[in-house]
């Protein structure tokens, strides 16, 4: 809360999904077995191994400082690895932290270490480093394709989970108070600092008007608050230089001729002037080619765009390909089956904020991830 802005309720919630995450990795760590395989050869028996690869590298960011090296940690140490960490230059104290957890539950010295630095020349120096097998980003899609670039330059593995344009699609009979519940809670929950956050809200026409003012009314009563407040609704953005960022993407809206319905200016008001409070802010009448539309403002920022048809929506969703979360709101089962075929994103949801499937992203993959298969071949015949 001190580093990172988080509310007291979002704070618990990413500790007990960290807590959550160690446990199920730590639960496979007695079943990371192989599988035997015929082989085509008399006499010859053939299995596999699942073997740790070395060193990895988790570079992590501040939007989930607790959660998400905390699940990377547990997954690569029960792979077998030994871990080298790069938090966030803005939740160095928080990182700290969740090392200590894992050193006092036990790790022999080495196994988990902690690195702290910028993240251009650190993260450099350590995709270089001969002894890193395996490196895991998230941050910003400009430095996750930089990641992936550098490590396939070294021979590495790389996965990246970038932050993006997040599409919630809310049709004309979806439920509008779950719907609206739903988008406030992804677009406005961690002040829109998470990377499945809701970005773009796109609204059959029918519902749009009656959507649209639900959403303005919880904006407006939406009570900011610094992380200690437990009354507040929404907390602060994570410094100077990120209000400014996303103050920088809502000018440009405004100039590409976005219609702003909510929000858009710092709050000021009272304590409010210390910290980097910005308010909710929601613009209608957004085009797929503006930058609102198109660059991650990592902000409490929704974008929304009116469509006539379901076919319109899903293209619309599709525009900006490669997002971490989409969700839908209807109550249509055809068009939901077709929505989680054709959506090109990580996860879908139906029916629930993008956020929801955020524990999703590091499943139980990761263990392969930091893993590599031996096959075996036994000649037994004489």
């Amino acid at each position: 809360m001190r580093e990172q802005g988080k509310l007291p309720g979002e704070a618990r919630d990413e500790v007990h999904l960290a807590a959550e995450s160690a446990a199920r990795y730590a639960a496979h760590g007695g079943r990371l077995g192989g599988e035997t395989q015929p082989l085509e050869s008399q006499g010859r028996f053939g299995y596999t191994l699942r073997r740790p690869l070395g060193v990895a590298a988790l570079i992590t960011s501040w939007d989930l400082p607790v959660a998400r090296p905390a699940a990377e940690i547990a997954a690569a140490l029960v792979a077998g690895n030994t871990v080298v960490l790069k938090p966030s230059t803005l939740t160095p104290g928080t990182a700290a932290l969740v090392v200590r957890c894992f050193v006092d539950a036990g790790l022999p010295p080495g196994a988990l270490n902690v690195v702290y630095g910028r993240g251009g020349e650190l993260g450099a120096a350590l995709l270089g480093h001969p002894a890193v097998r395996a490196v895991s980003f998230a941050g910003s899609p400009a430095s996750g394709r930089e990641v992936c670039r550098q490590a396939a330059a070294h021979g590495i593995r790389a996965r990246c989970a970038p932050g993006g344009m997040n599409p919630a699609v809310v049709l004309e009979d979806a439920d509008l108070d779950l719907a609206v519940a739903g988008v406030a809670a992804g677009a406005f929950g961690s002040a829109g600092q998470r990377r499945a956050a809701t970005r773009r809200v796109i609204l059959l026409h029918p519902v749009a008007d009656a959507f649209l003012e639900k959403l303005v009314g919880v904006a407006s009563r939406m009570r900011l608050g610094a992380g200690a407040d437990a009354g507040a609704d929404m907390g602060p953005l994570a410094g100077e230089e990120q209000l400014r960022a996303v103050l920088a993407h809502i000018a440009a809206a405004r100039a590409e001729g976005a219609e702003l319905l909510y929000g858009g200016t710092r709050a000021t008001q009272g304590a409010l002037a210390r910290g980097f409070f910005l308010q909710p802010t929601l613009f209608d009448r957004c085009r797929p080619e503006m930058r609102i539309c198109r660059e991650v403002a990592f902000g409490p920022v929704l974008a929304v765009t009116r469509v006539e048809s379901f076919e319109e929506a899903l293209a619309a969703a599709n525009t900006t390909p490669g997002a971490p979360a989409a969700s839908l709101y209807t109550r249509d089962a055809a068009r939901m089956f077709r929505f989680i075929d054709e959506i090109e994103a990580a996860t879908a949801h139906v029916n629930a904020p993008t956020l929801d499937a955020e524990a999703l992203s590091v499943g139980d993959t990761a263990l392969d991830f930091y893993t590599e298969t031996r096959a075996v071949s036994i000649n037994y015949s004489r």
